[in-house]
C-alpha cells in the first residue's frame, strides 16, 4: 500500500513537472541561453513539487501501457509549451518597434544578436528586448506568467491534448495586437522619419548633383535617437503596461 501510494506521489510530481518545465523553458527571461539550466531546472523542480500537494487528485491513474504513458507526456509538455509560447509572443513587441526603430534612425545595419529572440537582430532591439526583461522582473510580472501555468490546470486537465485550435486562435489576436502596439511605439519616429526623408527628395529634385542621401544620415541619426532618447520613458511603460494586460487577459481566460 505504501509503495503503491509513494509510486503515485512520484507519477504526479513527474506528470506536473512536465507541464511546468516545458513551460519554464520558453517563458521570456527565464528561458533565455543566458540563463543557467541548473537554476532554470531547480526552479521548475520546486514549482512542481509545490504544485504537488494540491493538484495530486486531478492526476490521472498510472497507465498501464507505455504508448499511453508517453501520450500523457506529450499532452502536458505540449500544453506547457503552448502558454510559454503565448508570453513569448507578447514580449516580442520589443523586438518588433526596435527594429523599426533602427530602420527610421538609419541604424538598421547594426546587426547583433538577440538573446530574448535568439536570432539576429537590430542593436536598439536588442537593447529594448533585455530592458522589456528587467522591467518584468522588477515589476513581478513574472508571477503573472508563472500563475498562468499552475491557473492552466483548472482549465486544461492533465493527461488531455489542449485545444490546438483555441491556442492558434489566441496566438493569431496575441501576434495581431502586439504587432499594432509596436507600431504604435515605434510611431513618432516613422512620422518624423517620413518627413525627413520626403525633405530629402525634394532637395535632391531641387539639387540634383548633391549627394542628399548621404548628407542627411548624420540630421537622421541625431534626429532619431533624440526621440528615442525622449519617448523612452513613455513607450516602455505603455508597452509593459501592454504586457500586463494581456497576460491578465489570458489568465482571465484560462480561469
Amino acid at each position: 500500500m505504501l509503495e503503491h501510494f509513494l509510486i503515485s506521489q512520484i507519477f504526479a510530481f513527474f506528470l506536473i513537472f512536465c507541464r511546468v518545465g516545458s513551460g519554464i523553458m520558453v517563458l521570456p527571461g527565464f528561458g533565455e541561453t543566458y540563463v543557467s539550466a541548473r537554476i532554470r531546472l531547480s526552479l521548475a523542480l520546486i514549482i512542481s513539487l509545490l504544485l504537488t500537494p494540491l493538484l495530486i487528485s486531478t492526476i490521472p491513474p498510472i497507465p498501464a501501457s507505455s504508448l499511453t504513458l508517453a501520450l500523457l507526456i506529450t499532452a502536458e509538455v505540449l500544453t506547457g509549451i503552448l502558454i510559454g509560447s503565448i508570453c513569448q509572443i507578447l514580449i516580442s513587441i520589443m523586438h518588433i518597434a526596435g527594429t523599426v526603430l533602427s530602420v527610421q534612425a538609419g541604424v538598421s545595419s547594426a546587426v547583433v544578436f538577440d538573446v530574448t529572440q535568439q536570432s539576429q537582430g537590430s542593436i536598439i532591439g536588442n537593447f529594448l528586448g533585455i530592458i522589456a526583461v528587467v522591467l518584468i522582473f522588477t515589476t513581478n510580472l513574472h508571477h503573472v506568467m508563472i500563475r498562468g501555468i499552475t491557473e492552466s490546470y483548472t482549465v486544461f486537465a492533465p493527461g488531455k491534448f489542449p485545444p490546438i485550435g483555441d491556442f492558434a486562435q489566441t496566438a493569431a489576436h496575441m501576434v495581431s495586437d502586439t504587432f499594432n502596439m509596436a507600431i504604435q511605439i515605434s510611431a513618432p519616429l516613422i512620422i518624423v522619419g517620413t518627413l525627413v526623408f520626403v525633405g530629402a527628395g525634394i532637395i535632391s529634385r531641387l539639387m540634383p548633383t548633391m549627394q542628399v542621401f548621404f548628407v542627411i544620415i548624420a540630421p537622421q541619426l541625431m534626429v532619431g535617437f533624440f526621440i528615442i532618447i525622449t519617448t523612452f520613458s513613455a513607450f516602455m511603460l505603455w508597452s509593459l503596461e501592454f504586457y500586463k494586460d494581456k497576460l491578465a487577459s489570458f489568465i482571465t481566460y484560462l480561469k
